[in-house]
């Protein structure tokens, strides 16, 4: 197998080992799925999901998407934020995938078609789209590609993940860069008001400006457009931590038009784990230096493309991508962020009927974002985080009597301690409501 992705091979060659065939390029999704069917098992997954569609009785439609899932039945799981469960299609697509290698038939990687699907998805140029391994890798790709000199300062927050931060203080030490993180209000501010902070805070200095579009300790929303083209207005590169949006609301990429784009479809997209992706505007393929150098490194014919010549990687990560855009097709954009967004306010009302709990997320669902972030009086987070880790469910639930594993996410960076809640469409009213009872009780525990 080619470590390069087939470069310099015979179009017969390539064609020998690119089994089974992947989508088409204009291939619509109903065409998809019922001509692999009667192939692939995760393709039958699929054409089984495609029929709940329209269906008059959303709750069951819900029970069904449910049942693609393998999480069981005791498991709560409301922590996507992290890492998303991955519905059945998606682990076949990459154990079928790895077992071709295994036979010697390594299906090519299909690039053309993530690039396209995923460009359709978020209104993308798809000749933008690299694809590392996470968000963390990505947002390296670019702190070591750009020509910074000493003295140069890149601005950021005080809600950014390690993994859109520690690039930067990487890059600040070892180049006398002066990285600055912008204090963001308390309680979520206007995104006016956000913005402005930024327009004030940029100085002759300012080079970089990277900020997360959805905050993973609370999930505001940033005003990442109004952000970018301030950026532009005064020649400021603008990075995306973007490791939420994808697969849990839509965007539009063009409109908002960074410099740089970088997300874990591993989260919301449901994707395998080790999927990521960094888009980049379109001088910056010629221009940003890759950090690993590989063939074709400097053959900047390739555009951004170079940037995926990475040695021998996991092809079979790229499979379930591939297929976990088909899933998301398949169930519909629209319809996942409606739920999702149905769910967070389900969580929202629920916890704020707990005189004891403060919630640390936007209430207005124009400024939130898929999580719920909140603190609790007379309780720590992580003690309560354990706690839920094997807990009774209460009486009168519908889990009464069951011993639950309920997961939970803590954010526990910058010292906040505030519990993290983060629905997707695996979850069920049931499980919300249960959840939001045991930690009614568990506020009043001392």
């Amino acid at each position: 197998m080619d470590d390069e992705g087939g470069k310099g091979w015979s179009d017969s060659h390539r064609a020998a080992w690119r089994m089974p065939a992947y989508i088409p390029a204009m291939i619509s999704r109903r065409g998809f799925v019922g001509g692999l069917a009667a192939g692939l098992a995760w393709a039958r997954d699929l054409a089984a999901l495609e029929r709940t569609r329209g269906m008059a009785d959303s709750q069951e439609r819900w029970r069904i998407v449910r049942s693609e899932f393998l999480i069981p039945g005791d498991r709560i799981y409301l922590n996507v934020g992290t890492l998303g469960a991955q519905p059945r299609a998606i682990v076949d697509a990459v154990v079928e995938h790895t077992r071709r290698v295994a036979e010697s038939y390594p299906p090519a990687v299909p690039w053309d078609e993530l690039k396209q699907r995923l460009g359709a998805l978020l209104h993308a140029d798809a000749a933008g789209f690299v694809f590392p391994r996470n968000t963390t890798e990505g947002m390296n790709f670019v702190a070591n590609g750009l020509e910074l000199e000493a003295g140069d300062e890149i601005l950021t927050t005080d809600h950014e993940h390690i993994g859109g931060l520690c690039c930067w203080q990487l890059a600040a030490r070892r180049r006398q860069l002066v990285l600055r993180q912008l204090a963001l209000p308390p309680s979520p501010a206007e995104p006016e008001a956000v913005a402005d902070l930024f327009r004030r805070a940029v100085g002759t200095r300012t080079r970089v400006v990277s900020i997360s579009h959805v905050n993973f300790t609370n999930g505001l929303i940033m005003p990442v457009r109004e952000i970018a083209s301030m950026c532009r207005q005064r020649g400021i590169v603008c990075v995306i931590d973007g490791a939420h949006p994808p697969g849990m609301m839509r965007f539009d990429l063009s409109a908002i038009a960074p410099d740089f784009y970088a997300s874990s479809p591993h989260k919301w997209l449901l994707a395998p784990q080790g999927t990521g992706f960094l888009w980049m505007a379109e001088e910056w393929r010629t221009k940003l230096w890759p950090t690993i150098a590989s063939g074709g490194w400097d053959d900047l014919s390739l555009g951004a493309h170079r940037f995926n010549h990475l040695g021998t990687i996991d092809e079979s990560r790229l499979a379930g991508l591939l297929a976990a855009l088909q899933f998301h097709e398949t169930v519909g954009a629209d319809a996942i962020e409606a739920r999702i967004r149905e769910l967070r306010r389900r969580i929202l009302d629920g916890l704020t009927a707990i005189p004891s709990v403060h919630i640390m997320s936007p209430q207005d669902d124009s400024q939130g974002a898929g999580m719920v972030a909140f603190r609790m009086d007379s309780r720590d987070a992580l003690e309560v985080q354990e706690r839920l880790s094997q807990i009774q469910a209460p009486d009168g639930s519908a889990f009464a009597g069951r011993q639950l594993y309920i997961r939970t996410r803590v954010v526990s960076e910058y010292d906040l301690g505030w519990m993290r809640l983060s629905p997707h469409i695996y979850n069920s009213e049931e499980e919300i409501d249960t959840v939001v009872s045991i930690l009614a009780d568990e506020t009043r525990r001392r």
